[in-house]
């Protein structure tokens, strides 16, 4: 009789073990699909902590993507989704295009930073979509001409750059588009023209118009530079003909 009764014991004990484990491995199941879903935890090669002046920072809803300078600018409803990116990243630094940096910047932790991870940029895409329930219209490239004199360097998700063109579409100004996330070269070459201006960049669009660089579409500036004349190149000097001296 005491046989059976440990016996008993014994068995409802391995009973409740192997359900501990079972709902163990069900957790870390739906850890590991949770995760799937909303990205790799990482550390990005720059600081997100603070205020978050110097990023470039991008909210969302049902208006579609938005363009902040520092944290106090999101709204706190909109915190827990925040894309954040370095523009003065070099190339090598900078992240595969096929994700972006999500980060929650809702609370900080001990140290003032936020946690960052990295996500598909088809997902980031995905929740766009589901908090705007549009997609922008005015979103066709210009008519690509290599020696335009006015570039706008921005993305694709970037509704500023969307009405920086369709401004200059609007004005039958000639310009090509460059996708600094998914064009090899125009990071760097919008990063070399700021250098050389003497400005560094924290958002976009960035604008070479005819040579002069503009952060963020700055309508009165683009008309004030539409009505001066471009520069002409330098005049070359005359060629002598054959055996004629020029004094």
């Amino acid at each position: 009789m005491k046989r059976t009764k440990w016996t008993l014991i014994l068995v409802a004990t391995l009973a409740l073990v192997s359900c501990s484990k079972d709902e163990a491995s069900a957790g870390s199941a739906q850890g590991a699909s949770s995760a799937a879903n909303t990205g790799e935890v990482v550390t990005p090669p720059f600081g997100v902590a603070g205020d978050l002046s110097g990023l470039m920072l991008v909210w969302f809803d049902e208006q579609g993507p938005h363009i902040a300078a520092t944290r106090d600018e999101i709204p706190a409803a909109r915190r827990e989704r925040v894309r954040v990116d370095s523009l003065s990243l070099s190339p090598e630094q900078r992240l595969d295009p096929s994700f972006v940096y999500l980060a929650d910047v809702r609370n900080a932790g001990p140290n003032g930073s936020y946690v960052v991870r990295k996500v598909a940029r088809e997902r980031f895409d995905a929740l766009l979509d589901e908090a705007a329930h549009v997609v922008v219209a005015d979103n066709a490239p210009a008519a690509a001409n290599p020696n335009a004199a006015v570039i706008i360097y921005g993305a694709s998700w970037c509704g500023a750059c969307h009405q920086a063109a369709a401004f200059l579409r609007a004005n039958h100004v000639e310009f090509v588009e460059k996708d600094i996330e998914r064009e090899p070269g125009a990071q760097a070459e919008m990063q070399a023209k700021c250098s050389a201006a003497g400005i560094r960049p924290t958002g976009i669009p960035v604008i070479d118009f005819r040579g002069h660089m503009i952060m963020g579409f700055d309508e009165g500036q683009m008309r004030q530079l539409m009505t001066q004349q471009p520069t002409a190149p330098p005049t070359a000097p005359p060629t002598a003909p054959p055996n004629v001296q020029v004094i």
